[in-house]
Parts: structure tokens; C-alpha cells; sequence
């Protein structure tokens, strides 16, 4: 177990010279698909503002945060209706919303009993188990018209899936990565990497592509150990990418240990450039792993739309993650 000590100067002053002589650019990372952006973007995001604005989730301290995140879909989800992208904006922001308080809030670092609690609240509200009552959190209003809109558009099969999906993210990333926070802890890499396949909440954004291109993909191919493979490895190249262009924000400045650069510098006692260089060298590591499943998913399946439009939209989440995190202020991605 490796401690984090507290960010210096002179490794927030490495970073940046680090960033100035050998800047990562969007040539330096696997890309698996053309770039595309959802025609219906400005919409979505116009809807999607308004509700969180109606609900009481974003006011003039929080606006620029929201819109450093509001702008995902229009990368990641680039063939989806208003409707449905509507609806993917709904549970990817809630998901920012709530992974932030995680992430972030030094209340969640200090009380890991409390994100336990909010942890099973969030779940029993997904599945329709707990009702609310009395003035509403507005988070949980969010939620909660995610439901009905998935239910509405997908059904209680699909609604189910995500929710088992969501269950491993709190459970195997979100609650491990509090842990981590509160004590200081650096993990060691092997059990970093498992923990980032489900911290990052990917996993269950690669579900709603389903929701997204109104498919329904057969129990057998979704549940096949190539697709399996081929999820973990999205889930995972975008985690590691994520890790990178966060890390000003995550480490330097909120002195949180759980990003893949910081793990590498303190597994291998190296600098913060080769641990750069080895964050991007896993990234591109899993993006050829995810290739490999598609073509071999696709070949076996080659007259089944579903499975073609579902196994496109995998690669279009790697492609537009990387294009979305180079481009929001979420991450400031141009400065660091």
C-alpha cells in the first residue's frame, strides 16, 4: 500500500512542463471510428438544461460545470432521436451529478457510512423498490424521470440490466475509490485497473446504446463472453484515457490517488512522462483488445442489425469519449 503524500509545486510545475514538451494529442490514442456528432445535439442539450434547471440541480455556481459535462452525448450517442438522447443526457448527468459528490466532496472522503446510504438509496429508487416521499432531493427527481423514460422507451427488462450494471459500478468501483480517498491509500495497479473498469460508470453509458439506436440485443449475444470482452475492454480504455486528461484535477487538485498516471508513478517509481507514456500506452492497449472483439462479435453475427448497430455504438463511445474529453471544460483538457 503506497500513501499520497500531498501534491507539491514542483509536481504540479512537472505536469505542466511535462504537458508543454511532449503534448498528448488525439494522434497519440487508438481512435476505432470517424468522428461524428449528433446532428440533433443542440437540442438535446437545450432539454437536458432545461430540466436539470427545473428540477433545481443547476444554478449560476454550477452552470459551467453542467455544461462540461452536458455536451457527452452529442459525441458518444450521435445517432439518437431528440427523445432518446434526451434520456441518455438524463442518466449520464445524473451520473455526474452523483459520482462528483464521490469524488469530490471531502464529506464523501470523511463519511464513507454516508455513501453507503446514498448508494443503496440511489439503487432502490432505480428499481422502483423505494418511493418517495415528501419534498424530493432533486438528484433523486432526476433519477426518477430517467425511470419512467426508460421504462417508457426500453422496458422493465432492460431498466433491470442496468441496474445489476449500476449496482457493480457503487459497489466494485464508486465504494473501493471512497475507501482509497478517505485513508490516503494508493492501490496497487492490478487491483487499480479491476476497479476503474466499474468506477468509471462506463459500463453502464455502453448500455444505453440500446436505449440510444432503439435495439434490443439477444440475451445470448449480449451475456457471450466476446461481447463481455469486448464491453470491459470500452469500459477500460476509456477509463485509463479519462485518467489522463484528469489528472490535474483529480490528483493535483483534489489529492485523490485513484487515477491510473498517479498509480503507475508510485507501482513504478517513475516519472510523471513515463507514466504518461505508460497510461497511454494501456489506453491504446484495450481500444485494439475492443477492436478485436468487434470484428470477431460481428463476424459471427453478420446478419443480425442489432448486433452490428449495438458493436458500431461501442466504437463510437471510444471515438467520441476521446473527442468530448479534448474538447470540455470538465477537464481543461487544452491547459492540462
Amino acid at each position: 500500500m503506497t500513501t499520497l503524500s500531498p501534491v507539491s509545486d514542483a509536481t504540479n510545475d512537472l505536469f505542466l512542463t511535462s504537458r508543454r514538451d511532449a503534448p498528448l494529442a488525439i494522434d497519440d490514442f487508438v481512435t476505432l471510428a470517424p468522428r461524428r456528432e449528433n446532428p440533433r445535439a443542440d437540442e438535446i442539450e437545450a432539454r437536458a438544461l432545461a430540466q436539470a434547471e427545473r428540477l433545481g440541480l443547476v444554478h449560476a455556481h454550477n452552470r459551467g460545470r453542467f455544461d462540461g459535462f452536458n455536451t457527452l452525448g452529442r459525441h458518444v450517442y450521435p445517432s439518437a432521436s431528440v427523445e432518446r438522447g434526451v434520456l441518455c443526457a438524463t442518466w449520464c448527468n445524473w451520473l455526474f451529478f452523483f459520482d462528483d459528490m464521490h469524488d469530490e466532496e471531502l464529506r464523501s472522503r470523511d463519511d464513507q457510512s454516508r455513501v453507503r446510504r446514498q448508494i443503496d438509496h440511489a439503487l432502490a429508487l432505480l428499481s422502483g423498490a423505494r418511493q418517495p416521499s415528501g419534498e424530493v432531493d432533486p438528484l433523486d427527481r432526476l433519477l426518477l424521470e430517467f425511470r419512467r423514460g426508460a421504462l417508457d422507451l426500453a422496458g422493465g427488462a432492460w431498466l433491470d440490466r442496468l441496474w445489476c450494471v449500476t449496482a457493480d459500478h457503487m459497489s466494485l468501483g464508486v465504494l473501493p475509490a471512497v475507501r482509497n480517498w478517505g485513508t490516503s491509500r494508493t492501490p496497487p495497479l492490478r487491483e487499480y485497473l479491476a476497479q476503474r473498469e466499474h468506477d468509471s460508470g462506463v459500463l453502464t453509458a455502453l448500455d444505453l446504446i440500446e436505449l440510444a439506436a432503439q435495439i434490443r440485443l439477444a440475451p445470448a449475444v449480449r451475456d457471450c463472453p466476446m461481447m463481455l470482452r469486448a464491453r470491459r475492454a470500452a469500459s477500460r480504455t476509456v477509463g485509463y484515457f479519462n485518467d489522463i486528461v484528469s489528472f490535474p484535477k483529480e490528483v493535483l487538485r483534489h489529492k485523490n490517488p485513484n487515477n491510473l498516471v498517479h498509480v503507475l508513478m508510485c507501482e513504478r517509481g517513475c516519472s510523471l512522462a513515463t507514466a504518461l507514456r505508460e497510461a497511454t500506452e494501456l489506453a491504446n492497449a484495450e481500444a485494439r483488445e475492443l477492436e478485436a472483439c468487434v470484428r470477431e462479435v460481428s463476424a459471427a453475427h453478420p446478419e443480425d442489425q442489432a448486433v452490428q448497430t449495438y458493436l458500431q455504438g461501442l466504437l463510437e463511445w471510444q471515438r467520441g469519449n476521446i473527442e468530448w474529453s479534448l474538447a470540455s471544460p470538465r477537464y481543461d483538457a487544452t491547459r492540462g
